[in-house]
């Protein structure tokens, strides 16, 4: 069953570059080495949007493996995790979500 790990962020005002140089080449690496993490990647809000209000500018979902809880308790032991204060920590959001459901595929 798959299980997401899925973070909305939004970087300080002014240096969404940093962010995004942290988040491409040392974070989503850096979580990677975490067991339990399978895969990870990022995403950015688009301007055309069916709820023009959006809270968050970028969207990383990380595929996590079965084993949730040790998974999880990986995760909050990872202490050595370089973080960076671009990321805007007021405004972060994040969810773990499991599938619900068989997917659906289009016809067409």
């Amino acid at each position: 069953m798959k299980t997401l790990y899925i973070v909305k962020a939004n970087p300080m005002v002014g240096r969404e570059d940093e962010f995004n140089r942290w988040y491409d080449e040392i974070h989503l690496d850096e979580v990677l080495q975490i067991s339990g993490f399978k895969s990870a990647q990022r995403f950015i809000v688009t301007e055309q949007q069916m709820q023009p209000s959006q809270s968050h500018s970028y969207l990383a979902i990380y595929e996590l493996d079965d084993d949730l809880e040790k998974t999880l308790q990986n995760l909050r032991e990872a202490s050595w995790l370089t973080m960076n204060d671009a990321l805007d920590f007021a405004t972060i959001d994040v969810s773990v979500v499991r599938a619900f459901g068989e997917k659906k595929l289009t016809s067409l």
